[in-house]
């Protein structure tokens, strides 16, 4: 599997870099798959996000910023049932299976708890011809590689310069790359 992790630290632009790079593959007319979760600002606060289907552009609210957090709480968001069945068909793989490119944002805290959407990576994992690209907070990287084994894996963080120039080559790359050399 052709694996990419982009990485930063909290609200560093890791989902806008993922989000950038999905408008260019579309400009470049090369199928694309997965979820981005848009984060929903006010007076400089996260309060939620808004899941997007890449494939069909469907945007949906995700999560909402609890307003009593509850300290067992492993975030302080509540997840809406509407946009969770939304990411779960956006990550199945007959869904999934005829892109060139896969992306999830994000793989995170729930994720390592076989919470969220753990229980659709290991599937799509077995979607080989696919480049799988996951967002992961710069503190979860390691322990993010090593549950699902990701060795052979490319890490993008988004504090260097030329993060997206880096994306947006190996993506190319990859996705032209002669078949027998995948």
């Amino acid at each position: 599997m052709r694996q990419i992790i982009i990485t930063g630290g909290k609200q560093s632009g890791k989902s806008t870099l993922a989000a950038k790079l999905v408008h260019f593959l579309n400009i470049m007319n090369i199928s694309i798959s997965g979820i981005l979760a848009i984060g929903l600002w006010h007076n400089d606060q996260r309060q939620g996000f808004d899941l997007v289907d890449i494939k069909s552009g469907e945007r949906i609210p995700l999560a909402k910023r609890r307003i009593n957090r509850n300290i067992t709480a492993v975030t302080p968001f509540q997840f809406f049932d509407g946009g969770m069945v939304a990411g779960a068909r956006a990550l199945e793989v007959e869904y999934c299976r005829d892109s060139s490119i896969i992306l999830v944002d994000e793989v995170g805290k729930l994720e390592l708890q076989e919470k969220g959407w753990a229980p659709f990576l290991e599937p799509l994992t077995t979607i080989t011809s696919a480049i799988h690209i996951w967002v992961v907070r710069e503190s979860l990287v390691e322990k993010v590689r090593r549950k699902w084994n990701l060795q052979q894996t490319e890490v993008i963080h988004i504090g260097e310069h030329d993060s997206f120039d880096r994306l947006k080559t190996i993506c190319l790359r990859e996705h032209y790359a002669p078949r027998h050399l995948k």
